[in-house]
Formats: structure tokens, C-alpha cells, sequence
């Protein structure tokens, strides 16, 4: 007659994951995401204005204000990130550059940011001269 053995499971330690290239564009992009769905919702509630013309001249001056001046800039950023980053999917899922997704990840990041410091300029001159003057 065999005896049988039983073996004691030792659950392994909990592990961390590592933010690789890979997860940290699959976070921002989703970041980056429902950041717009908020700006869409906020700009669509604000579009209510348009058919007072007071209301509207209020919010325009609003707008121009330096929390919305930041507002812009951030969106700005939000948007070319997702976008470019969306094109980085599109290129991996249907042409096959899996291989090459870490220079494409830096390479569009790359791109990301000179748009983004070319295209916030008007928001950080218009910061600037508002806390200058």
C-alpha cells in the first residue's frame, strides 16, 4: 500500500508589477480619456450659454481668466497624448510594430512634447502677462 504525501502550499509573496513602457501608455491613455469625457461634459453644459448673450459674455470672461488659461494647457496636453498615442495603437495593431513599441512609445513621446510646448506657448504667454502686469 502506498502512502500518499501531502504537500503544504505556500502562497508566493505579492509581487509589484512593473510599470513598463507598455502599461504606462495603456495608463495615460485612459487617464488622458476620461479627462476629455470631463472636458466634453463641461464644455457641452457651458454651450448652454449661447443663447443668452449676458450669460455668455460672463463665461467668455471667465474663460479668460489664468485656472482656465491652465485648463488649456492641460487639455492641449491631453489631447495630442491621446491622440499620438492612439496613432502608436493603430500602428502596432494593424501593421505589426509590436516589436519596435518601445521607440515608438519615445518617439511619438517625443513628438507629443514639442507639440505640446509649441502649441501651450499662447496659454503660458497669456499666464505670463496676466501675473506680470
Amino acid at each position: 500500500m502506498a502512502t500518499s504525501t501531502v504537500r503544504e502550499h505556500k502562497p508566493k509573496a505579492f509581487t509589484r508589477y512593473k510599470i513598463r513602457t507598455g502599461m504606462f501608455a495603456w495608463m495615460l491613455h485612459r487617464l488622458t480619456g476620461l479627462a476629455l469625457v470631463g472636458y466634453l461634459i463641461v464644455h457641452v453644459w457651458g454651450l448652454k450659454a449661447v443663447t443668452n448673450p449676458d450669460a455668455y459674455n460672463a463665461l467668455i470672461t471667465e474663460y479668460h481668466g489664468p485656472i482656465f488659461k491652465v485648463g488649456e494647457f492641460l487639455l492641449l496636453g491631453a489631447v495630442v497624448w491621446h491622440a499620438l498615442n492612439g496613432l502608436r495603437i493603430v500602428l502596432i495593431d494593424f501593421l505589426g510594430w509590436s516589436p519596435n513599441q518601445k521607440k515608438l512609445f519615445w518617439t511619438l513621446g517625443g513628438v507629443a512634447a514639442l507639440l505640446f510646448i509649441v502649441g501651450g506657448y499662447p496659454s503660458i504667454a497669456a499666464l505670463i502677462s496676466h501675473f506680470g502686469s
